[in-house]
């Protein structure tokens, strides 16, 4: 499955599955901007894949550098085939420690993210011949979950989000999916599942829940985002994936 010739745009990707991706598609034949605020991992990835990809700084809550960004890439390439929503803001607390100030950032970084991604995008993926959208949704997003009310529902939100994008932009030949991952080894969940201090014991607990007792890999999700960004996936819109071991089958 080759992406030659294709311009991708990926949020939060320089590290996890954003990072994972973005080495599988430069891997690939694509030409890859990573958009993350983490610098110092943005640009070691950079110069690591020499001339594959590019950093760009971006929040992707401010439509002012959201929109910046897609005029560099408007300027630089005329065209956009691939953009994928991937970066995200996780929360992990219940109703009752949640903040005001909590639950509008998790809405802000993974819905109105998305959302601004998606409107500054849409005249250059216009452009391509094979236009795609890919968003990180969650295993979350479809099964409750306790303690994590407003990632849950962000998540939720981003699988309703695609299905009506899907429907609007269909018209112009480009597709919206979505990909669902379970939980998977990335810097963001080593953190977050070692709060307890017992990762080991939180790992064990969460894979016994997984009928097939891993967790998921950077390069699980990066696949399935490659498959459907691909021409492989041309009859496929307005889905969601889930990549989850098979949590979500039982």
């Amino acid at each position: 499955m080759r992406l030659d010739n294709y311009t991708a745009l990926i949020t939060g990707g320089a590290s996890g599955i954003g990072e994972a991706t973005v080495r599988l598609f430069a891997e690939r034949g694509a030409q890859v901007i990573i958009a993350d605020l983490d610098e110092a991992r943005g640009k070691a990835l950079e110069t690591e894949l020499a001339g594959k990809a590019e950093f760009y700084k971006v929040d992707v809550s401010s439509a002012a550098e959201v929109e910046a960004m897609f005029a560099m890439v408007g300027q630089k390439y005329g065209v956009l085939d691939v953009l994928y929503n991937n970066a995200a803001y996780s929360l992990s607390k219940t109703l009752w420690d949640t903040t005001e100030e909590d639950w509008d950032k998790v809405m802000r970084v993974n819905l109105k993210g998305y959302f601004l991604c998606a409107k500054y995008a849409l005249p250059l993926l216009k452009k391509s011949s094979h236009g795609a959208i890919v968003c990180t949704g969650s295993e979350l997003g479809v099964v409750g979950c306790v303690e994590s009310l407003a990632y849950n529902s962000s998540k939720g939100g981003i699988i309703q989000f695609a299905k009506s994008l899907a429907l609007e932009l269909a018209p112009f030949g480009i597709r919206v999916n979505v990909v669902c991952p379970a939980g998977t080894e990335t810097p963001a969940f080593v953190k977050d599942m070692s709060r307890s201090g017992n990762y080991e014991g939180e790992v064990k607990r969460l894979v016994a829940s997984y009928p097939l007792r891993r967790l998921g890999q950077p390069i699980d999700i990066a696949r399935a985002v490659a498959f459907l960004a691909s021409e492989e996936a041309s009859f496929i819109t307005g889905t969601h994936l889930m990549v989850d071991g098979g949590y979500t089958a039982q």
